[in-house]
């Protein structure tokens, strides 16, 4: 592995400051699992790192109108925090099936979401929660609606410099129910497809839905479509075919070494389905 420079500082503003002495040399690490995987197999080779480990504000959880989740906070502490656990299960079941404990005692939650990976785990359960990312720079900060934060695979919207500070979830309404379901080698394993729905609803009938895939498209991918064939239904077995086939037909996966474009472009179908189904079983 190159020899790189390693910078801590214990400010963003300290962060920014070394980000422009060292522009396009240098690039932020967070928890670090996967950016020094690339540096070992020379897929990227950065001359110094600025980790953000010592910035202590972007480690904490807060919950007051919805939560705001730091972009350093560990997997781990995600996983744990009784209140994710208590009013975003979704989000909760996608952290605990990542990797395994030691890896999540060291990932980041913003880590997850700024690699942008079509895979990642958290992106559907934040797609359908609507979260917004926070994102600051030495030009000043601006919030990004989640769906608008991934440009590709590996790419996001972040301009040179800036980092991810928090991911805002908002409250939930009354009477949700949400799943997250995902299809691995192995459970722990990166995703072949993941999925997540949210659902809101009025006795029999559901007045909101929202759904999201991963792992078979350029981006995880919300089905804007697909949920309009569910709002103001009441979901039955009929309907629930008619998801899963329009699923199939919206998604636009490949084949790889993890899994061919057949078989996850039924997995979607079949995903988004069960989800819904758990979710309605979730409902509060």
């Amino acid at each position: 592995m190159k020899k790189f420079d390693y910078y801590q500082p214990q400010t963003l503003k300290e962060a920014f400051s070394q980000m422009e002495k060292l522009i396009g040399r240098a690039q932020y690490i967070a928890g670090g699992t996967d950016i020094l995987v690339r540096i070992k197999q020379r897929a990227i080779q950065p001359e110094a790192l600025v980790s953000l480990r010592g910035v202590s504000t972007l480690s904490h959880i807060s919950h007051n109108g919805g939560s705001s989740l730091g972009s350093m906070t560990p997997m781990r502490s995600v996983e744990r925090d009784p209140v994710v656990a208590q009013e975003y299960p979704a989000l909760a079941k996608a952290v605990s099936l990542l990797a395994n404990p030691q890896v999540r005692n060291v990932a980041t939650i913003g880590g997850n979401l700024c690699n942008a990976a079509p895979s990642a785990d958290c992106a559907p359960p934040l797609l359908v929660m609507q979260a917004t990312l926070k994102l600051q720079g030495p030009g000043g900060e601006r919030e990004v609606p989640i769906d608008k934060f991934f440009n590709g695979p590996g790419e996001n919207c972040m301009e040179p410099g800036e980092v991810l500070t928090h991911v805002h979830i908002p409250e939930k309404a009354n009477h949700t129910g949400m799943a997250f379901l995902k299809v691995g080698r192995v459970a722990q394993d990166i995703a072949i497809v993941n999925a997540a729905a949210l659902l809101v609803m009025d006795k029999k009938k559901c007045v909101e839905c929202r759904l999201a895939v991963g792992a078979v498209a350029p981006v995880p991918l919300r089905l804007g479509n697909v949920e309009k064939l569910i709002d103001g239904e009441e979901i039955g077995p009929e309907l629930l075919d008619r998801v899963s086939q329009m699923v199939e037909q919206a998604v636009s996966p490949i084949t790889d070494v993890r899994s061919t474009e057949e078989y996850r472009r039924i997995m979607s179908g079949v995903l988004i389905k069960r989800a819904i189904q758990q979710a309605l079983e979730n409902i509060d």
